[in-house]
């Protein structure tokens, strides 16, 4: 008798909760029923209180909603400014490795049209710096020819290229070392070209390089870019005797720690420092 009175319990606890996400479901399908780069400025003002709600109702019961968040990015076919409005609110209520994971999986199928790049950078580089795999949110500015993150009033201004080296080299090479040359193979757009190609210098890796090299040398390759790649490889001619000489007594594995952790502060300072390391590296490497 008791254990029939604790199944009875346990279904009409666990039917009560898939009601309770049910319902989170079809308020997340009419609350995010837009996309802002479609809306005016009045019209998104209006949306914005909406969202305002929904967010105060998700922070007065993380619970359920941490549960119904994870289950609903999960789902790519929801509105895609849920999927990076819904991955921000799930951080903000539970941020765990599992949950960054679900983040950066939903976040990398968002529409970057309905999103300041910026913030988007921003969102991303953090995950960066806590070592999560952002090789697919990271790739997702190469859908966008002209990306681009300014940091205040002539202070710094990232392009997609240099915006795709800041959200991967603070992470473990090996998380996106393999898919940038796959994603170079297939690549047809010039400006995400260039992108990767700096990326994989910045690997200073030979099987990098190589990739490098065999790109410039394929007359099948759009001439400006295989010029940008033969520049590049020629960069190795730049190393001066000072940068051979700071390079002694480091090893290759501290230099490129040096690199990650530079890369964790944006700034200009940042870049001139990731420059001279990865310079350094270059000295370590066979001629």
């Amino acid at each position: 008798m008791k254990s029939e009175v604790v199944l009875s319990i346990f279904i009409t606890t666990a039917g009560f909760v898939s009601a309770q996400q049910a319902s989170i479901r079809a308020e997340i399908q009419q609350v995010y029923n837009f996309q802002p780069h479609l809306l005016n400025r009045q019209q998104m003002a209006q949306k914005a209180a909406v969202l305002d709600q929904f967010w105060t109702h998700a922070e007065e019961q993380p619970a359920l909603y941490v549960a119904a968040l994870r289950q609903e990015l999960g789902n790519f076919a929801n509105p895609s400014f849920f999927l990076y409005d819904g991955s921000i609110l799930l951080l903000g209520l539970s941020d765990t490795p599992a949950d960054r994971k679900t983040a950066l999986a939903a976040i990398s199928r968002c529409d970057l049209r309905d999103l300041k790049a910026t913030d988007y950078f921003l969102q991303v580089h953090h995950l960066a710096t806590l070592n999560e795999d952002t090789t697919a949110a990271a790739f997702h500015v190469l859908e966008q020819p002209d990306f681009k993150v300014v940091f205040g009033e002539n202070v710094l201004t990232l392009g997609q290229d240099y915006a795709l080296v800041y959200l991967l080299l603070p992470t473990e090479q090996n998380y996106w070392l393999g898919p940038a040359v796959t994603r170079l193979g297939r690549e047809r757009d010039q400006t995400a070209q260039q992108s990767l190609l700096l990326l994989l210098w910045y690997a200073q890796t030979d099987t990098a390089e190589k990739v490098v090299r065999d790109f410039a040398a394929d007359s099948a390759n759009p001439p400006a870019v295989r010029s940008y790649a033969q520049g590049l490889l020629a960069r190795k001619g730049e190393l001066a005797p000072a940068q051979r000489a700071e390079a002694m007594g480091t090893t290759e594995e501290s230099l490129r720690q040096k690199r990650r952790e530079r890369l964790k502060e944006v700034s200009d300072e940042a870049l001139r420092d990731l420059d001279r390391y990865t310079m350094m590296l270059m000295s370590k490497r066979p001629r």
